[in-house]
This record gives C-alpha cells, sequence and structure tokens, in this order.
C-alpha cells in the first residue's frame, strides 16, 4: 500500500508542477512528454557537453547537417547538397534561408566555428569525425579528414556534431542557440525543459506552440501520468509499461527495432574479473532468453553477440564462443576448472587467498538493468560469486573514475547506421568510452582499417572479425537487445519513431484541443 500511495502522491506532483510556458500561451496547443532520465536526462543544453547534444536532438532543439532516414540512411538537412572532392575532400553546400533561433544566419564559417568548439570542447569529437582542416567559403563548407572516411554522413549525423552559434556565450540556464522547431525557455537540470516553437524555423512553423518534457524515473508514475492525461506521450516506454497500455483504446502504442543493447563491461584493471574463465562463467549465468521475454514482455531479443542480428554484421556464425546458452552448472565447472573454490566454506568462491566478490554498478532509473542486475546477482550466488550492487543516477564518474568491476549499461550500438560508431568510442584500445581498459592490437589495427574502406561488403567483413575478438576476449558481454517503445494519447497525431533515438519533437507533432 505504501509503494501505491507514494506513486499517487508523484503523479499527483507530477500534475501540480508550474507550466509557465502554458500560462503564456493559453490559446495555444500545448504538448507534454515524459519520459526517464536516460532519454530526457540533460546537464546543459551545450550540444558540446558530454552528451547534452543526443538529448538537446530528441527535444527538437538542435539538428545536424545531415539526418538518418528510418533505414539509417543519412539524408541532406542543414546542409543541402555535398561533394566528395577526393579521398579526403568533402564539400557541403549549406541550405539558404536557415538562421539560428537567435536569428542569426547559418553559413559555412558559423558551421566551422561551431565545430571548433564543439572539437575543443568535447573529446569524443575527434574519434567521432577525425577533421584535418576545415575551410569556409560563403555557403559552402570544406572539410578535409585525416584519413579516407566512407561513413562521414553518418558520422555529421550524431547529435555531437548538432549546428549551433558559436559566436555568442552559451546561456548559463538556455544554453546555446540552434536552428530547431523548438527553443527552450526554462530548463532544470535532470529535471524538466519547457520550449515553445520557432517561429522562424526554416522547415515550416511547428503545429503546437509550446512543450513541456518532464523526467519522471518513477515508472509507475510515468505510466499513470500517461493513463491520467497528464502527459500526451510516454518517450521510450519501460518494457514493464506495455501490458498496461496493450488494450488501452485511448492510447498508441508503437514499437521500432534500435540498436540499442543491455551489455555488461569489465573494468580489466580489477582482480577477478580480469580472469577471462570468470566473466565466461558470469555470462554462461544469465538466462538471456527469460530476460528478454519476461522483463522486456517480448519487446527485445536474447543476444550472445556484439551487434543485433537484424544488422549485416551482427551474426556470430562462425566465431568462437564460449557463451551460447544459459549454463550455470557450466559457469561452476569451469570455475572449478580454472581453480577457483571456498576453501572458507562461506559460500563464497576465492582463488589465492582473494574472494570473488563482484561491484556492479548500474543506472538508478532504467528498470531493465536493474532487474538484470537483481537476476545476476541471484544466479551468481549459486556459483558462489559475491555480487554487490550499486546504483547511480549518472554513471560518469563512476565510470571515469574507474571505480566498478562491472557496469550494467544500456546503449544504443549503431545509431548513426555505422558499426565504427562504437568500435572507435568503446573497442578500441584509447576509445573516449574504453572505461574498462580493453586493448587489443588486432582491434585497433582492423578498425585502423574499417576508417579507410568503403566498399560495404569489406566494411562488413571488417566488423565481423572485431565481433570475433570481442567474442574471445569478453571483456563486454552482450545480453539483450531492446526495441524502441513509445506511447502516446490518441489526440497526437503527426509522431514518428526513428530507430536512432535521435528525433522525438519534431515541427509534424500535432495534438488535438
Amino acid at each position: 500500500m505504501k509503494r501505491k500511495a507514494a506513486v499517487i502522491m508523484c503523479a499527483a506532483m507530477i500534475a501540480a508542477m508550474p507550466m509557465s510556458s502554458v500560462n503564456a500561451a493559453e490559446s495555444g496547443k500545448h504538448f507534454t512528454a515524459g519520459a526517464t532520465t536516460g532519454f530526457f536526462g540533460a546537464e546543459s543544453l551545450d550540444v558540446a557537453y558530454n552528451w547534452d547534444g543526443w538529448i538537446m536532438s530528441i527535444y527538437g532543439i538542435s539538428e545536424n547537417l545531415f539526418r538518418l532516414d528510418a533505414s539509417y540512411v543519412p539524408q541532406p538537412w542543414i546542409a543541402e547538397s555535398y561533394e566528395n572532392v577526393d579521398d579526403l575532400t568533402w564539400k557541403f553546400t549549406i541550405r539558404d534561408g536557415v538562421t539560428f533561433s537567435d536569428g542569426n544566419p547559418v553559413t559555412a564559417e558559423a558551421v566551422k566555428k561551431c565545430f571548433e568548439r564543439t572539437y575543443a570542447n568535447n573529446d569524443r569529437a575527434g574519434s567521432t569525425l577525425a577533421i584535418a582542416s576545415m575551410e569556409a567559403d560563403g555557403q559552402v563548407l570544406t572539410i578535409v579528414t585525416e584519413t579516407p572516411n566512407p561513413t562521414i554522413l553518418n558520422d555529421l549525423c550524431d547529435p555531437l556534431l548538432g549546428i549551433y552559434d558559436a559566436e555568442k556565450e552559451a546561456d548559463p540556464e538556455l544554453g546555446v542557440s540552434c536552428t530547431g522547431p523548438f527553443v527552450a525557455t526554462s530548463f532544470s537540470a535532470m529535471t524538466e525543459v519547457q520550449m515553445e516553437k520557432n517561429e522562424n524555423y526554416w522547415g515550416g512553423t511547428p503545429k503546437v506552440d509550446t512543450v513541456d518534457l518532464k523526467i519522471i524515473d518513477d515508472t509507475e508514475a510515468l505510466n499513470m501520468a500517461l493513463q491520467n492525461g497528464e502527459i500526451d506521450l510516454i518517450a521510450q516506454l519501460p518494457a514493464s509499461g506495455t501490458k498496461i497500455f496493450e488494450n488501452n483504446e485511448a492510447v498508441t502504442m508503437d514499437s521500432a527495432t534500435s540498436t540499442r543493447a543491455n551489455f555488461l563491461m569489465y573494468n580489466l584493471e580489477h582482480a577477478g574479473v580480469d580472469d577471462v574463465n570468470v566473466r565466461n562463467a558470469i555470462g554462461m549465468c544469465i538466462d538471456r532468453e527469460s530476460f528478454a521475454d519476461i522483463v522486456y514482455n517480448g519487446y527485445a531479443t536474447a543476444s550472445y553477440g556484439i551487434y543485433p542480428e537484424t544488422l549485416p554484421y551482427g551474426s556470430t556464425e562462425g566465431m568462437e564462443n564460449a557463451v551460447t546458452a544459459y549454463d550455470p552448472e557450466g559457469a561452476a565447472a569451469l570455475l572449478k576448472e580454472a581453480g577457483y573454490e571456498d576453501t572458507d566454506q562461506d559460500g563464497i568462491l576465492d582463488k589465492d587467498g582473494e574472494p570473488l566478490s563482484i561491484h556492479a554498478i548500474t543506472y538508478s532509473y532504467n528498470t531493465e538493468c536493474l532487474q538484470l542486475a537483481d537476476m545476476m546477482q541471484a544466479e551468481l550466488a549459486e556459483i558462489g560469486i559475491d555480487m554487490q550492487i550499486e546504483t547511480f543516477d549518472v554513471l560518469d564518474d563512476s565510470l571515469t573514475n574507474g571505480a566498478f568491476d562491472m557496469a550494467i549499461l544500456n546503449y544504443a550500438m549503431a545509431p548513426t547506421g555505422s558499426a565504427q560508431y562504437m568500435i572507435s568510442m568503446m573497442f578500441e584500445t584509447n576509445g573516449s568510452n574504453n572505461y574498462g581498459h580493453y586493448s587489443n592490437a588486432t582491434v585497433d589495427e582492423l578498425s585502423e582499417k574499417l576508417k579507410a574502406t568503403f566498399d560495404e561488403k569489406e566494411r562488413s567483413d571488417i566488423a565481423k572479425q572485431v565481433c570475433a575478438e570481442l567474442l574471445k576476449d569478453r571483456a563486454f558481454d552482450f545480453v539483450a537487445d531492446q526495441q524502441l517503445i513509445c506511447a502516446y494519447s490518441k489526440k497526437v497525431s503527426g509522431f514518428e519513431i526513428n530507430p536512432s533515438e535521435y528525433y522525438l519533437m519534431t515541427n509534424e507533432i500535432d495534438i488535438e484541443e
């Protein structure tokens, strides 16, 4: 009863939240959406800061030179055309008539200054797109890459390379001026953003006047808010909510196959998990099929590889793979063979006097990751591995500081449609998100080869070779590939799910008054 009362109170608080943007435009159309921290949680409205560009793209504030369609094919957006001059040189013609929300025109020089600021402020930029030089001439931006880059159009879809006015200092609250259909009027970090339509939006006047996007990490309260009409849409609906809305005649529920995955990242500098036998044993103790079918209510697929099998490089056929099924008995035998035993008779295995105890971290708001952690804790205890779970609203500090043995994570593996995205970011020795200190010279060499390969079949073959190395090393263990699910009121129209997850609020979204 206490849990139910708390949810009702939380839903009531959501309804009572101040809506200054609504009051400012009472006669206009207002749209409200809710999501957990993982989908709506920005620390700032600065494209160049951390991962906030991703969230600003979702908000409909920032846009890129190119935009991915539903098949992950880049389409011209702020750039209207391009020319591949040679292996290193690309010319992009910026669309005439596009302005930032502050009124300044978007020129090639403005884009150049934007990229220069982003590269100076975010370490991920260089691994996303390695630029040797840029030159601006009117509306033509020339980019020379450090090496031949066959995925440059995909790379330019990454929200980190969103376009903003770098001529002005970022506002402490409202961030940078961008080109999207909406402009922030109020922002509370990791809590809420209120927006109004960009009257001068180049793509056509938005159909709604004001927008309120709220972070609601209590998934029961999130679901109740949609049921009660307090919000119009749930973005990235937690799988637990799918049963609630399946037969709700007032709600539409849509899903799209994405590249998002639940996976484990091991800190290879920590004792215990530095042993591949331990990592293999842990992988064998995960009931992936039950996790996908029960926790995700069928909106996920069990994974024994690296990338989803829907991608051309996602198959594990012909690869050496120690984990192909749920096998706790096999895991126990593997640990025994590797010299782990319960010498103290306390139920925890040890080796050379060191108990096999694992400090696992995950998100406090991600229901599926929390349930996976609980499942693993119980299963590992059965074979003598002690697993302690710690949760955080934001994992960045713990990951960066290496304060974990194992991280239970949820990432989009190929949001730009390119295998290179995650290989560069997480699997390369110096990858910006390689928090577990994984290093494999073969992977590094293959990554460099992939960066210079234009033929699509060859690219897929190289990506598969990378996956084969990752499966042997098992520094990362993938558990399930999930679908992107959204639920929204029947009053909403013009909403489409894009599997990249980059886009939510568009000028086409409308709501019946």
